[in-house]
């Protein structure tokens, strides 16, 4: 599963249509799917219909910036997760904040912070890119790492 895939709706950085995202997925048989858009949900809802089309599982989230800074993932788990991500994303959005530095614990959202974060619960993980695997020569604990390849 790749949980780091973006469309033309990540302004930007994203470079695949929706459908199109779904059409190399399928090529590559992909059987699930994470849509982190930055700062965004926006095509959430297309993403769905083409991967339930295609025999995809789709997850939904975000990826959290602050400018060009990443702070975060957001992976929502279930409607629940989802209906918080978008709750805090329109906080933010509307208040015209800064995202904050963690994401305040939800059990149906699971979080990806950069390597540079600890974690703190049970839905917390850190995400290592591939340009960061040499960071990890005295790391003890990777029972909560999960691998970053953005899409």
């Amino acid at each position: 599963m790749y949980l780091n895939c973006k469309t033309y709706f990540s302004f930007r950085y994203g470079t695949y249509g929706t459908e199109e995202l779904i059409k190399e997925a399928v090529e590559k048989g992909i059987t699930s799917l994470a849509l982190t858009n930055i700062n965004n949900t926006c095509d959430a809802w297309d993403f769905v219909d083409y991967c339930i089309e295609n025999n995809i599982k789709p997850v939904i989230g975000t990826e959290i910036r602050n400018d060009e800074k990443f702070m975060y993932i957001l992976l929502a788990k279930n409607n629940e997760g989802l209906r918080s991500i978008n709750e805090f994303l329109s906080s933010q959005h509307n208040e015209k904040h800064y995202f904050p530095e963690r994401f305040t614990y939800d059990k149906n959202v699971f979080v990806i912070y950069p390597l540079t974060i600890k974690t703190e619960n049970e839905n917390e993980f850190i995400g290592v890119n591939t340009n960061e695997i040499n960071k990890l020569y005295n790391c003890n604990d990777f029972s909560k790492m999960v691998m970053l390849h953005p899409v």
